[in-house]
């Protein structure tokens, strides 16, 4: 099996499909981010020296992997972007063994997620790779962003920043590479979310003293 000639195929259908389908609302989960996280499981594919055929899961995993966010909502989006690979690899001849294997990386992203072996751990960090880098703090307001435009609702930022901080806490990266190159970074990332939580309740302190002292 040609793995490099089917993996341009998926990227050419995965480019084109968010191209057509694209939504003002994701701000965050769009093409910009799939792109990432092929490239960060590339990386890490390189890295741990998988074989042609592993790199091949991993990847095209990695391009699927959202897409269910553009066929229904967040719930599920997993099951619909696998389902998705599964039909697509089907129809070009990938064999079932094969496509199984992408459908399992793509659903070891469910949170909180359970991977089973390296391939799905790789996919696991790649797709929370930010977690530990200095684009954190962009890549969560972008989050944010998008949550509100889909529910149309304000959300409180102490509220969104507790949250943050109880997902970063509960977080492990599953891989040595990640745990080596990026945990350093997410306890940084979880540390400063803590200090302007702390700031803000301090304010919020100061505020209520003031208003009892008048």
């Amino acid at each position: 099996m040609k793995y490099t000639e089917i993996l341009e195929v998926v990227q050419q259908y995965i480019e084109q499909f968010y191209k057509a389908k694209e939504d003002s609302t994701l701000t965050f989960h769009n093409f910009a981010h799939t792109h990432d996280v092929v490239t960060h499981a590339t990386k890490m594919a390189k890295h741990y020296g998988l074989d042609e055929k592993e790199t091949f899961i991993v990847t095209t995993a990695a391009w699927f992997h959202d897409t269910g966010y553009y066929t229904g909502g967040a719930d599920g989006h997993e099951q619909r972007g696998a389902e998705m690979a599964g039909g697509f690899l089907t129809n070009l001849g990938v064999e079932e063994a094969l496509n199984q294997e992408v459908q399992m990386c793509i659903m070891a992203t469910v949170m909180p997620q359970k991977p089973e072996n390296l391939l799905q751990q790789i996919m696991c960090d790649a797709d929370l790779y930010h977690f530990g880098t200095e684009e954190f703090s962009e890549r969560n307001m972008l989050m944010q962003e998008e949550v509100e435009r889909k529910t149309g609702c304000k959300i409180d930022t102490s509220n969104w920043r507790k949250a943050t901080i109880c997902l970063l806490e509960s977080h492990f990266f599953k891989t040595g590479y990640g745990r080596e190159l990026l945990e350093y970074g997410k306890k940084k990332n979880l540390e400063r979310l803590k200090r302007k939580e702390s700031r803000g309740m301090i304010r919020k302190s100061h505020i209520s003293n003031t208003c009892l002292g008048d």
